[in-house]
């Protein structure tokens, strides 16, 4: 999320809520939750192989997006002994491979099934207490691992959790889990084009006490004004200013959060004390947002090399110029 957005990004796994609730498919939910119950876990990855392998085949894009990731993680310090072996065709199968999963894994908790899916848990009760005397806090999350599986954390905290998501059809969305998870405090606040009225529910639910999730390692065109160059896996990368530059305006904490998969179904969602509360000046905001940005891809370098294959920004990260 970035501040002054003016269009929505391409984000094939950030549309993945509203595709579910646009697609009214309560039904489908309900067939992969039965799919998954009566075949069990390794026929239905058995099958996913194949669909796989049809966006392998089809997914150019896609492809070249992995590679060039792969090739930098290689190229980055501590990266070959995360990979075990040079990247190749083999490597972005897998890449792909392991988004698909966690897709099934999340589709799979949002129809309900909490049980085939397993959560431990590493810092979490920093959330509890916050909420608890009633602090807002901006949950940063990535594209690292399935941020969407943070969701089990709310429940588990019994915290309440807005998301900032670019999509106009947030009440639709927010009928959907209400239909399928009645108790859980989950909420979308839709960005909407040439509108600040999200800028106010935002503020409205830090006042309340609640948590924001947004991610921040992604950019656009349209906000390289308000973005920075840092250096991450040992190449110059663009991320956004938005989350921090709200924080700063805000003077509530940052708190990173990420939920990867560490063996069958089975995740470890931690979160980790970022930025601590405090309103920032005007005129320092700029500079605390940017070092803010370098710290944060930092923290992505480490989980990417403890996590290699849970990267899912399909797209050319790394411009072709280094600008």
């Amino acid at each position: 999320m970035t501040e002054g957005s003016t269009v929505p990004p391409p984000d094939p796994e950030g549309t993945a809520w509203s595709g579910i609730a646009e697609r009214g498919t309560f039904g489908a939910l309900r067939f992969i939750r039965w799919w998954y119950r009566t075949f069990g876990r390794g026929f239905t990855l058995f099958f996913l192989k194949f669909v796989v392998a049809y966006f392998f085949v089809t997914g150019t894009a896609t492809r070249r997006a992995s590679i060039d990731y792969l090739r930098t993680l290689w190229a980055a310090p501590g990266g070959r002994e995360a990979l075990g072996s040079q990247p190749g065709w083999r490597q972005v199968f897998r890449h792909i491979h392991e988004f698909a999963v966690q897709v099934v894994d999340r589709m799979i908790v949002w129809s309900g099934d909490t049980e085939s899916i397993r959560v431990d848990y590493d810092g979490t009760e920093i959330l509890r207490d916050y909420s608890k005397e009633r602090r807002g806090a901006i949950l940063l999350g990535s594209h690292v691992g399935s941020y969407d599986l943070l969701r089990a954390v709310a429940e588990r905290t019994n915290v309440t959790l807005n998301v900032l998501i670019f999509t106009a059809n947030a009440a639709r969305i927010n009928a959907f889990f209400e239909h399928m998870h009645p108790h859980l405090k989950l909420r979308m606040i839709s960005f909407e084009l040439g509108s600040i009225r999200w800028v106010f529910e935002l503020k409205a639910a830090i006042e309340r006490g609640e948590f924001v999730g947004v991610l921040g390692d992604r950019i656009w065109e349209s906000d390289r004004e308000r973005s920075v160059p840092v250096s991450f896996l040992g190449r110059p990368a663009r991320f956004p200013l938005g989350p921090f530059l709200l924080q700063g305006v805000l003077g509530c904490p940052i708190v990173l959060t990420g939920c990867f998969r560490t063996q069958g179904g089975r995740y470890r969602a931690v979160a980790i004390p970022f930025a601590p509360a405090g309103v920032v000046p005007r005129s320092e905001r700029r500079k605390q947002a940017e070092e803010l940005a370098q710290r944060y891809a930092g923290v992505l370098e480490q989980w990417c090399l403890r996590t290699p294959y849970q990267w899912f920004n399909f797209f050319e990260f790394w411009p072709e110029d280094g600008a």
